[in-house]
């Protein structure tokens, strides 16, 4: 579940850090509404892999090119998508 979790953020991250030239940004934005709408009816198990990927993937970051704003998205997805308290 984890691989899962990880290539959903990784896509959540290409939408949102993508140029207006790559993705329009009103598409974008639903885009990201869309997948924070339907991530709040996730399973705690869901959540819980959600969570888990998130940090293997600022871990990862870390460890090769670090991008500032790929550490951004990664460490605030889960307050972007409303998981915080659940």
């Amino acid at each position: 579940m984890i691989t899962l979790a990880k290539a959903l953020i990784q896509a959540a991250a290409f939408i949102e850090l993508s140029s207006d030239d790559t993705v329009n940004p009103d598409d974008a934005v639903r885009a990201l509404e869309d997948i924070a709408a339907t991530l709040q009816s996730a399973s705690r198990d869901e959540v819980a892999a959600i969570r888990a990927a998130v940090q293997e993937l600022i871990a990862e970051e870390r460890a090769s090119f670090a991008r500032a704003d790929a550490l951004r998205f990664y460490e605030h997805f889960l307050e972007s998508v409303g998981l915080v308290d659940i």
